[in-house]
């Protein structure tokens, strides 16, 4: 079965105004789809194999840990991981020069340390992140000695503080500046384009859009009054109608008018103006 398409060129200012912006607007949105596509593959070839502990040690990378800690002894003799993987590092300038060498120029896969370090390291630093769930071993403690009343002082002044919800105000006020350490690496999916992301564009876009429309209103209700009144004159007959039927064939003719190309349009304006009397 064949169809007959009649193809029609825009031809009007106005339409060809309106057809461009969202031509742009098009083209906007299709150069931010490639450009998220190309993001997600990207980030999926780049993630890396280290989901937790347990990944870590299934490699043969080497493995970061700072001078002084327990993570050496835990790692060797709890993990059983052999101390040629075992890199040391002193100081929060070494762990970001091992972790951004990597394993293959001289660094290191990943660094375990204990998690108060770890969240004064990344702190400061927004391209790292805590891979996997922390795990509890060893840590820090108040030390009191025995029968000393600051410790049920101690004790109840953080328990205060944990119930009002005062002590994670404090941590995420000097913790989280740049965002919290613990929730940097469990985002791995890039950030989704949605609807409200180009509501600035929409609204451009519906904006000029609507006024054009109201300007192509305007311009239609002029022509529209300047051809009734060439139809008034050429006419001679006073009209009989009532005003509820005259209002009515004033609506439908302005409809067949808008109706009408803009070059019929045209045509009735640029026809001669009605014959004069002539004197001679």
């Amino acid at each position: 079965m064949i169809h007959h398409i009649t193809e029609e060129d825009t031809v009007s200012t106005l339409g060809k105004m309106v057809m461009v912006v969202w031509l742009f607007l098009l083209m906007v949105i299709t150069s931010s789809y490639t450009a998220s596509l190309t993001s997600i593959l990207t980030l999926q070839q780049l993630s890396s194999p280290i989901t937790g502990i347990d990944s870590l040690i299934a490699t043969n990378s080497p493995i970061g840990y700072q001078v002084g800690s327990f993570v050496y002894n835990y790692l060797t003799e709890i993990l059983y991981v052999p101390s040629s993987r075992l890199v040391s590092l002193r100081n929060p300038e070494e762990f970001e020069r091992a972790l951004r060498r990597g394993p293959r120029n001289g660094g290191v896969a990943a660094i375990i340390d204990e998690l108060p370090y770890v969240e004064l390291f990344l702190s400061e630093r927004t391209d790292f992140g805590i891979i996997g769930q922390p795990f509890t071993k060893s840590g820090w403690g108040f030390a009191f000695k025995k029968e000393s009343p600051l410790a049920l002082d101690m004790s109840t002044a953080i328990l205060k503080l944990s119930e009002s919800g005062k002590l994670q105000e404090i941590h995420k006020k000097w913790f989280c500046k740049m965002g919290c350490p613990g929730e940097k690496g469990q985002d791995v999916e890039p950030n989704q384009l949605h609807l409200i992301s180009f509501w600035g564009l929409y609204l451009l876009c519906g904006s000029i859009a609507l006024a054009a429309l109201l300007v192509f209103l305007l311009q239609m209700v002029c022509q529209f009054i300047r051809y009734k009144r060439r139809q008034r004159n050429l006419s001679s007959s006073p009209s009989s109608r009532s005003s509820s039927s005259r209002w009515s064939g004033i609506i439908y003719s302005f409809f067949d008018f808008v109706d009408e190309k803009e070059e019929a349009i045209k045509s009735i304006f640029s026809q001669s103006h009605p014959p004069q009397d002539q004197t001679g």
